[in-house]
C-alpha cells in the first residue's frame, strides 16, 4: 500500500451497524476496488443527543468486523452537536490526519448539484443574511431559518435541506470548501426507510432497529434483526446485553435532569454551551409538570427548538459543557485524533501516513497535552461517565481502562 492508494473516510454513528452501512461500503468499492476505509465514529452520545445502544468501543468492533480499517473517535463536543459542528469535526479529523483521500456519505438525493447552495453559504450574500436574520427573529429554529432563506435564493433547496442526510452531507462539503481540504466527495444514494420510519422493512431505518431492539422481551431479538444486520453486529449486541452494557435509552437521564434543575438558577444554566434564546426559562417552566424524559422533551419542542436540540442540550447540561470550552473547541477544530480500533491493513495505514498528520494521533486521552485538547478530553471523560449511569451495570472507570480494539 503506497500513498496513492485511495482511503475513504466515513463519518458514522453505527447505532447499530446494519446492512445499509454495508451497502455504502459496497457502493464505494464499486468505484474504488482497492480502497481502505477510515471511520470517524461518534462518541457515546450521538448527533441527535441520544445515547448509543452500545458504547463506542462495541460499535468500533462492529465497524472492524464489517470492513473498516481504522476507527477514529469524533469527540463528544463535536459528536453531540448540530449538523454544522458534527460535519466540521468529521471533516477536520479526516483532513488533518492526512490519512483519507476521499469522504463518502449517504444522501437522500445523491445526484443533487450542491454547488449553488455551497456558494451561497460560503459567500453569504446580503440578501441571504437579511432573510436569515428575519426568520430567526420570527422564532424559527436555525435549520428551518437557513432552509427558508436559501429557498428565496435558490428555489427547491429547502426541500433538499429538509432531509437529514442531505443536510449532514452539506455540512461536510461546506467545511471542506471553506477550509480548502483536499478530500474528494463520494456521495452514495441512501437506500431504505427514513430516520422517522419505524416500520421495519427490507432496509429499515436505524431508529426502527433501535426501537425494536430496546423493546425486545425475554432476551430475544426480533426475528427480522437477522435479515437487516450482519451476524457480527448481533453477536456484539448480545455480548453487550450479557455484560449489562446494552443501553435501554435516555429515560434514566430524567431524574438527573430534575435534580440539576432543582438546585440551579437561570444564571447557572446560561453558563452551559448552547443554552441560548431563553431556553433556560423554558426548561424551568416545563420540568415541573413533566412526568418523564420523553414528556419533558416533547413539551419543549417548538418552532424555535427541534427535538434534537433539546436532547443535545440535556446531555450538555448533565455533562457540564461550559460555553468557553465549547467555543474554544469550535474555533480550533478537533484538536487530536484518538484511535479506537484498527485492522491489520489499518495498522499499515498508520505506519505509512500518520507521520504527516497535523494533529496528534493518540490511543489514550491522558496523552493529550495542548490546552484545548485537554478541555475536549475532559468533556469526553464526563460524557462517558454520564453514559455509564444509563447502563444496567455501570462502570464509572470504564473509559479510563479502554485500549484500541483490533479486528477479530
Amino acid at each position: 500500500m503506497d500513498n496513492r492508494t485511495p482511503v475513504v473516510g466515513i463519518a458514522a454513528e453505527y447505532n447499530p451497524f446494519h446492512n445499509g452501512h454495508l451497502l455504502q461500503m459496497a457502493s464505494v468499492r464499486e468505484r474504488l476496488p482497492d480502497a481502505s476505509f477510515v471511520v470517524v465514529l461518534s462518541s457515546n452520545f450521538t448527533q441527535r443527543g441520544i445515547p448509543g445502544l452500545a458504547d463506542k468501543w462495541s460499535r468500533t468492533e462492529m465497524a472492524l468486523c464489517c470492513g473498516a480499517d481504522l476507527v477514529l473517535e469524533l469527540p463528544f463536543l463535536f459528536a453531540c452537536n448540530a449538523a454544522p459542528e458534527f460535519g466540521a469535526g468529521a471533516a477536520d479529523l479526516l483532513a488533518r490526519t492526512k490519512i483519507a483521500t476521499h469522504i463518502s456519505f449517504g444522501m437522500e438525493d445523491a445526484s443533487y448539484d450542491t454547488r449553488s447552495i455551497l456558494d451561497i453559504l460560503i459567500q453569504e450574500p446580503a440578501s441571504f443574511k437579511r432573510s436569515l436574520r428575519g426568520k430567526l427573529d420570527k422564532g424559527l429554529s436555525y435549520p428551518r431559518a437557513v432552509g427558508g432563506a436559501l429557498e428565496e435564493e435558490l428555489p427547491g433547496s429547502e426541500v433538499f435541506l429538509s432531509k437529514p442526510n442531505n443536510s449532514l452531507a452539506l455540512s461536510y462539503l461546506l467545511r471542506i470548501g471553506r477550509q480548502g481540504y483536499p478530500l474528494i466527495p463520494l456521495p452514495v444514494q441512501r437506500a431504505g426507510s427514513g430516520y422517522h420510519d419505524l416500520e421495519p422493512g427490507p432496509l429499515p431505518s436505524a431508529a426502527a432497529i433501535r426501537s425494536a431492539l430496546q423493546g425486545a422481551q425475554d432476551s430475544r431479538w426480533p426475528r427480522w434483526a437477522q435479515v437487516v444486520m450482519p451476524s457480527s453486529t448481533l453477536r456484539l449486541l448480545e455480548e453487550t446485553r450479557m455484560k449489562g452494557r446494552f443501553c435501554p435509552g435516555p429515560q434514566p437521564l430524567w431524574p438527573l435532569l430534575q435534580a440539576l434543575l432543582l438546585r440551579s438558577s437561570p444564571e447557572d444554566l446560561r453558563k452551559c454551551a448552547g443554552m441560548d434564546e431563553g431556553m433556560e426559562n423554558l426548561f424551568f417552566k416545563r420540568y415541573k409538570d413533566a412526568a418523564s424524559y420523553d414528556d419533558f422533551v416533547e413539551s419543549c419542542v417548538c418552532a424555535r427548538y427541534t427535538r434534537s436540540r433539546i436532547q443535545r442540550q440535556i446531555v450538555r447540561l448533565l455533562a457540564g459543557v461550559d460555553r468557553w470550552s465549547a467555543a474554544a473547541a469550535s474555533r480550533i477544530g478537533v484538536p487530536y485524533a484518538r484511535l479506537l480500533g484498527s485492522s491489520e491493513r489499518g495498522k499499515k495505514l498508520l505506519r505509512d501516513r500518520a507521520r504527516y498528520s497535523d494533529i496528534p494521533i493518540v490511543t489514550r486521552l491522558t496523552a493529550v497535552k495542548d490546552p484545548v485538547g485537554k478541555l475536549t478530553a475532559a468533556a469526553e471523560f464526563r460524557a462517558s461517565k454520564l453514559y455509564e449511569l444509563l447502563l444496567p451495570k455501570p462502570e464509572l472507570d470504564h473509559e479510563e481502562r479502554q485500549r484500541p480494539r483490533f479486528e477479530r
